[in-house]
């Protein structure tokens, strides 16, 4: 009994982690005049949050079952959760798509026609919903630069300015 125990604790132990953060990567190309955005998750936290939008139905993400509708359900979550505005007005990323890396999802999203980067507010609400530990760091890359901010649960927009 006691090693079965010690098996079902190992088992629990692959299946939970103790911390909840993602990384989100705004990357300003002049050349494209593009916001390139690259999110990085836990694939079975984003499965997990969208189970009752897919009428409870595993997406399965990254193998030969995945739900043929995980894309736009993905989609419409990190849209209803990133929220980006520049110089005050709102401007909505495009869904690029996705890649699976082990535990990782890896999501890819872009804005177009900003050539140059004026003050982006972010919002970054992404599974708060579900984790109240939930840190979501967003990091911009603009003119050989790199500056960060994270998001915590109820926290509010944030500003990075030229």
């Amino acid at each position: 009994m006691k090693t079965l125990l010690l098996a079902l604790g190992s088992i629990g132990a692959l299946l939970l982690h103790d911390f909840y953060v993602s990384i989100c990567t705004i990357r300003h190309n002049p050349e494209t005049r593009t916001l390139d955005i690259t999110w990085r998750m836990t694939t079975h936290d984003i499965e997990h949050t969208l189970l009752s939008e897919s009428g409870d139905r595993d997406l399965k993400l990254g193998t030969e079952r995945e739900l043929p509708e995980a894309d736009s359900l993905i989609a419409g979550y990190l849209l209803r959760h990133l929220k980006l505005s520049m110089d005050g007005q709102p401007i909505e990323p495009r869904y690029l798509g996705k890649q699976v890396e082990f535990d990782d999802l890896y999501c890819y999203l872009q804005v177009e026609g900003i050539p140059t980067l004026g003050a982006l507010t972010v919002h970054n609400t992404l599974l708060q919903d579900l984790f109240d530990e939930q840190e979501n760091v967003v990091h911009l890359e603009a003119g050989g630069k790199t500056r960060s901010h994270s998001f915590l649960i109820n926290g509010a927009p944030y500003t990075f300015r030229p």
